[in-house]
């Protein structure tokens, strides 16, 4: 493939993963009780919806950015989050269909930062 296509191929990889990033950074600064709900939990506190706007907020945001200059740390991430989810359904076979797709969501987040990474090491060497 030729450099100038490779780097379509990275931009458009990266566009998606901080696209989905950036989304769920968004959304949980502005109604952090969105997060539990998906998971049919609460966040009743101020103390709670604090910690979310932190971990679902500021850290996915920050995990997007971090995405364009490093797309391999964060693939990796990626799949380490799609890891965690599946050893947490191995040992509680009751988690519901949620989980699976998040999984399978986190699984092809990884993909594309790592794609990419490969694609623009490829492009610039």
């Amino acid at each position: 493939m030729p450099d100038r296509a490779r780097l379509g191929v990275v931009n458009r990889l990266l566009a998606l993963g901080t696209a989905s990033y950036a989304a769920i950074g968004v959304v949980a600064l502005a109604r952090p009780s969105m997060v539990p709900e998906l998971f049919g939990g609460t966040a009743p506190t101020a103390e709670s919806r604090n910690e979310i706007r932190a971990v679902y907020g500021g850290l996915t945001l920050a995990i997007a950015a971090v995405g364009l200059k490093s797309p391999a740390a964060i693939g990796v991430l990626s799949a380490g989050m799609a890891s965690g989810r599946a050893v947490s359904a191995v040992i509680e076979p009751e988690t519901g269909p949620l989980t699976r797709v998040f999984v399978g969501v986190e699984l092809g987040l990884a993909a594309a930062y790592l794609l990419a990474a490969r694609q623009r090491g490829r492009a610039t060497s």
